[in-house]
């Protein structure tokens, strides 16, 4: 992943008919490829690894960073259309990864649920080679393992391991999954 060592905060990104875009990012490896429209809101610290891929069309994906907040976005990620991911603290997701049209990946509540607590913000870890189905809903303070599968329209409310298919509201493991060193998803 290069560093924006011309200190620019601007990253092209190529469109499927050949017109470049800009987004604002503050490191960012290869061209991604971004098909249809999208909205990015960054405010914070926008890293985007190598190949990082998006189909945002027939529904626009929207990526929000808020002030102070950080999205770290690994090599060879795949965002389906209808995406909405909000991090106004810290959100990661790992190498290899694939995330389905309509999933939704938020680090905080945006308001109070009680009156005697604060907003919870909490940090999002996604590991390497995780394939998130349709319409998931991956809350605040989860850890997803490596190498896991989110079944479509599962709430994930709390850390799955490493090589598991879960499936439900909320997720519980399904299954253990049997993958070899070095596997990557493709």
């Amino acid at each position: 992943m290069k560093k924006n060592k011309y200190n620019l905060e601007n990253l092209i990104g190529v469109i499927r008919a050949g017109i470049l875009i800009r987004i604002k990012a503050n490191s960012y490896g290869s061209l991604p490829r971004i098909r249809g429209a999208m909205n990015i809101i960054n405010n914070g610290n926008l890293i985007v690894g190598n190949n990082f891929s998006v189909t945002s069309k027939p529904i626009k994906s929207l990526i929000t960073i808020e002030k102070g907040a950080k999205l770290s976005i690994g090599e060879n990620v795949f965002i389906n259309y209808g995406v909405d991911i909000g991090c106004t603290k810290y959100i990661q997701i790992g190498n290899n990864t694939k995330i389905g049209p309509l999933t939704n990946i938020i680090d905080n509540d945006f308001h109070q649920i009680e009156p005697h607590r604060s907003v919870v913000c909490e940090d999002i870890l996604i590991g390497d080679n995780v394939w998130i189905g349709r319409q998931c809903i991956i809350l605040p303070g989860v850890k997803i393992g490596n190498n896991s599968v989110i079944a479509s329209g599962s709430v994930v409310t709390k850390d799955i391991p490493n090589n598991v298919l879960v499936a439900g509201v909320p997720a519980k493991i399904i299954k253990q999954l049997n993958i070899i060193d070095g596997w990557v998803r493709k």
